[in-house]
């Protein structure tokens, strides 16, 4: 069979197809017949409304927050301080001090600082950095505690003078 019959074969088919599917549909009378369906009734009274106050315990969380937001300045230092929120305090010591800190070095640039603290964690000491505001510098304090003895810390800041030849100063530690 040639391709010009191919072609009017196949579309003597398509034009048959359709008639058989659409004739029916045209000479059928009235169609599908229509279905009634109920109209929704909408419900006069609406469901009871728990009130906040009777789902959420009451809370005291924003006068909480606007505490601390009173302790703290604008670039997160602690206003009675001026440590950083959240880090260790370390102040001078005073004659009932119970946690002890030794101060190796307070440096500006925060890169040295890590640079020390992990030096000194290489050398087996639980060192960290407290940053704290001193006017318009920011200093960051590299420091190895907390220790509970006194006797133990003069001890560390001994072996810190001599292995780093810094002036290495016992502190107060507080968080």
């Amino acid at each position: 069979m040639d391709e010009q019959t191919r072609y009017r074969a196949t579309g003597s088919l398509f034009l048959l197809a359709i008639a058989v599917i659409c004739f029916p549909m045209l000479f059928d009378g009235e169609g599908v017949a229509p279905v009634d369906i109920a109209p929704l009734t909408i419900a006069q009274t609406m469901p009871e409304v728990k009130r906040l106050a009777e789902v959420a315990p009451t809370s005291d969380v924003v006068a909480r927050v606007d505490e601390l937001r009173a302790q703290v300045d604008d670039a997160g230092f602690q206003t009675a301080n001026n440590t950083r929120f959240g880090e260790p305090v370390l102040s001078a010591p005073v004659d009932n001090t119970d946690v002890w800190a030794v101060q190796v070095a307070s440096l500006h640039n925060v890169d040295n600082a890590r640079k020390l603290r992990s030096d000194l964690r290489d050398r087996g000491y639980e060192a960290f950095i407290s940053t704290v505001k001193s006017d318009d510098e920011v200093l960051n304090r590299v420091a190895v505690g907390p220790l509970l003895s006194e006797a133990e810390a003069r001890r560390i800041q001994e072996q810190l003078s001599q292995a780093l030849s810094l002036e290495v100063r016992l502190m107060a530690f507080s968080n």
